[in-house]
């Protein structure tokens, strides 16, 4: 498991940014933070959205720089 879980993270990474750029695409009237968090600011949500697509890409990347 040790060997596929920084793949996993740096897919699950790209996942979020996909889905953000998708959302963003898409003129809404609110959008889903995380969870059941709503806001109706793009810019608060590409914010914490890009946060927490960071944190999935650099820890998936420095556990691959470990793994080597």
């Amino acid at each position: 498991m040790k060997k596929i879980l920084p793949y996993l993270y740096i897919v699950i990474g790209v996942f979020i940014i996909v889905g953000t750029i998708n959302s963003v695409l898409q003129e809404k009237s609110s959008y889903r933070v995380l969870l059941n968090f709503h806001t109706e600011n793009k810019l608060i949500f590409l914010v914490v959205r890009a946060l927490f697509a960071s944190w999935f890409l650099f820890d998936g990347i420095k556990k691959l720089r470990n793994k080597e």
